[in-house]
């Protein structure tokens, strides 16, 4: 984790020296990381979509081993295999947001190489209820906001885990991130929000061009 931390903290130093605002410094190290996991985004969406693609032949499988766990969960797996899907594909970019996010915590929480850390008449180092209301609640509402729409959008690709336990997480999680956002730095709850808008916005324009039909094995 140190080394994840040290060198975000270089690179958030580099930014901000390049800007001398703390904000955009945070926002190009936000965009800086979503472009790199760009690649493993994609391929979540693919692998989301081509197996909801398959949605009519895993219902025929879910009815025809309704009484047999282990032989439905065999047929799956050669189902994917026959289409070239992954099903764990789309937890990779969660698992490398997680340790990133904590990363960010310790490299916002140390502004010793930032001189000023004001951002739109926001202090970014102090926790957002440092700020007081309403101020102080401008980025954590934002993060919050983002995060559900961001969610919502998921779910739209997945109907299957909307319908399950997944479904009340678009409530839920929202509304942990406006009350860890409320009592950490103001700066990470920024990074959340552009984080964020960006994934929604890059989650529209793969949908746009990606096709939904699984690719076919060889025969």
């Amino acid at each position: 984790m140190n080394i994840i931390s040290n060198f975000l903290s270089s690179l958030l130093t580099i930014f901000y020296n390049l800007t001398n605002s703390y904000g955009l410094a945070i926002i190009m190290l936000t965009l800086f990381f979503r472009l790199v996991t760009f690649p493993l985004n994609l391929k979540q969406i693919k692998s989301t979509k081509a197996i909801n693609a398959l949605m009519p032949e895993r219902k025929k499988l879910e009815e025809k081993y309704k009484n047999d766990k282990q032989a439905l969960n065999q047929a799956m797996m050669e189902l994917y295999a026959k289409h070239k899907i992954n099903p764990l594909a789309g937890c990779l970019p969660i698992l490398i947001q997680f340790p990133i996010f904590i990363a960010m915590f310790r490299v916002i929480q140390d502004t010793s190489n930032i001189t000023n850390t004001f951002f739109l008449g926001l202090d970014l180092a102090k926790n957002a209820n440092e700020l007081g209301f309403p101020l102080g609640a401008i980025l954590p509402a934002l993060a919050g906001i983002t995060t559900y729409l961001q969610s919502k959008q998921s779910m739209a690709d997945n109907p299957a885990a909307a319908q399950g336990g997944m479904g009340a997480m678009t409530t839920i999680m929202p509304i942990m991130i406006v009350f860890f956002s409320w009592s950490l730095p103001a700066g990470l709850a920024l990074y959340w929000t552009v984080g964020n808008i960006f994934g929604i916005l890059q989650h529209y324009l793969l949908n746009v061009g990606i096709e939904t039909q699984p690719e076919k094995g060889e025969a």
